[in-house]
């Protein structure tokens, strides 16, 4: 299959794990006989130091002509001074792209890897069973995109939070069609006791749709403050999480926590009808070791594997690159995950040349 990639590497640690992590991407594709033509784009303040945008029209005209993206990281804290928060990273490139791209249905996994529970806060007797979550965050709905008022007397403020029925259902079905594949249950994240309007709105939408699409698939909603308190005792409980968009940026983010590190976490932003999407992963620029050589690249990894299954619908080169990764963290450690046992420290370009000697594929 063809694809073009849009590669936006973007600031801090996002050029180095992007340029580790890119000849894994070829590997993969020619082994699989995909044609993937990779264009670099700027965005964030790379971009801002040449064109006095960090997200200027040549990277948009980029994005438009391209299948997916690719996507590094953004943000440098100390230079925040330097822009107006509307015309920082967060506001004017990722929001932005979001939305004229369509892309509503986000997928994060989170996982504890074998042999790093070490890593995790949690006691290994609540890990027993093991950690493997798959959140479906709503992404371009709710208080985020909003209307915004500010009153001028400074005595109030509101983001107002709006769901439609579209919204709902596009996220919802998302769900539970992988659960419908996986047989795994879903569970349903709102604040309907208190929430009267868009809380209970969300909880009746998803369940008119499951009540008549997926009848099959098991499905359980949880008050979204439960389900927080739940992550840190039953974490093993739960296996597909459906959020709205402020809930599911929260919770999500709170159960990378379970993995010990962002560096392990990936992420899918997808437009459920045209099959657009941008992967990238779930962590920061992490500015302090940028140029250091050190980053973790595990979830530009992990994102180049998403980008296989869900952009070429290829579960084969998916899996294959899941499982060296799993294989390879038993005697490979970048130094943010390292724990006291025999596993080697190494830098981000030898931790993907450790992943990709594991590869086989397998049907």
């Amino acid at each position: 299959m063809k694809k073009m990639v849009a590669i936006l590497a973007g600031d801090g640690i996002g050029p180095e794990i992007m340029e580790a992590s890119r000849p894994l991407l070829a590997v993969v594709a020619r082994g699989q006989g995909h044609d993937i033509i990779c264009q670099e784009g700027r965005v964030g303040f790379a971009a801002y130091d040449v064109h006095g945008d960090v997200m200027p029209e040549e990277t948009w005209e980029l994005c438009c002509r391209s299948d997916a993206i690719l996507f590094g990281a953004v943000g440098l804290p100390q230079r925040d001074n330097e822009l107006t928060p509307d015309m920082r990273p967060e506001r004017r490139a990722l929001l932005p792209l979001r939305r004229k791209f369509g892309l509503a249905v986000n997928i994060r996994p989170v996982r504890v890897f074998p042999g790093l529970e070490k890593l995790s806060p949690l006691k290994e007797r609540v890990l027993a069973g093991g950690v493997n979550l798959t959140f479906f965050r709503e992404l371009t709905g709710g208080d985020y995109f909003g209307e915004k008022y500010l009153d001028r007397a400074g005595e109030w403020a509101e983001d107002v939070c709006r769901y439609t029925r579209e919204q709902i259902e596009a996220i919802a079905r998302a769900a539970f069609r992988m659960a419908r594949e996986t047989g795994e249950p879903v569970t349903s994240i709102d604040k309907a006791n208190v929430l009267g309007a868009t809380g209970t709105y969300w909880r009746s939408v998803v369940q008119a749709l499951h009540d008549v699409e997926f009848p099959e698939v098991k499905l359980e909603h949880v008050y979204v403050d439960a389900f927080n308190l739940y992550l840190m005792t039953q974490p093993t409980r739960f296996r597909i999480v459906l959020c709205s968009n402020a809930h599911g940026d929260i919770l999500s983010d709170g159960a990378a926590g379970l993995a010990g590190s962002m560096g392990l976490l990936a992420s899918a932003s997808i437009n459920p009808e045209s099959g657009y999407a941008m992967y990238e992963p779930a962590g920061g620029s992490a500015p302090d070791i940028a140029g250091l050589g050190i980053a973790n690249p595990v979830a530009m990894v992990l994102s180049i594997a998403m980008f296989f299954r869900h952009s070429l619908r290829d579960n084969v080169a998916a899996n294959a690159i899941e499982w060296a990764t799993t294989i390879a963290l038993q005697k490979y450690r970048t130094k943010d995950i390292a724990t006291e046992d025999s596993a080697r420290i190494v830098n981000t370009k030898e931790m993907v040349q450790a992943i990709m000697d594991c590869i086989t594929f397998s049907p």
